[in-house]
């Protein structure tokens, strides 16, 4: 009689002794782009310019395009958003992050609206969201190199060090 636990692995697939399960997918190695959606611009020309500098790559998006699809084209190593969007608030664009990968940097400008940092805390837990890097107001420059440069690091897309 096999216990609870015991099970193997065949051809990359693991056999519990009931059914079989896929192996959990891996998201793509990701790139060094960063992806910035907030309207109006508040914090994307700050972004931009520390990008530059970095040799990272920063697509602006306008809160109204598809996010889902960006992530998956673009597999970007972070993601900076405004909790306030015109047209989709932080909160889709927390569950876009975490239907795509939950452990992607994502640093959310949040304001001071309490409901709608309860709705944030609701959706960071509800999907498991690793990265949530939350600011009350724009961050400031040396907060967005911390926030990019950690974001590179995990992501393992730059490369800061000469060789």
């Amino acid at each position: 009689m096999l216990g609870g636990n015991m099970g193997y692995v065949e051809n990359n697939i693991v056999w519990d002794g009931f059914r079989r399960k896929a192996p959990p997918e891996r998201p793509r190695r990701r790139e060094p782009v960063v992806l910035v959606l907030e309207d109006p611009a508040r914090f994307a020309p700050a972004v931009q310019a520390i990008c530059s500098y970095m040799g990272i790559a920063m697509e602006r998006m306008d809160t109204n395009q598809n996010l889902a699809a960006e992530l998956r084209a673009r597999r970007p190593m972070a993601v900076l958003a405004a909790l306030d969007g015109a047209t989709h608030d932080g909160c889709h664009v927390m569950i876009a992050v975490g239907e795509y990968d939950r452990t992607l940097p994502l640093m959310l400008v949040t304001g001071h609206d309490l409901a709608e940092l309860g709705a944030a805390d609701a959706v960071e837990e509800i999907w498991r969201l690793e990265e949530v890097d939350r600011r009350a107001q724009p961050p400031e420059v040396v907060d967005i190199v911390e926030f990019l440069f950690a974001a590179g690091r995990r992501g393992r897309c730059l490369n800061l060090m000469p060789e």
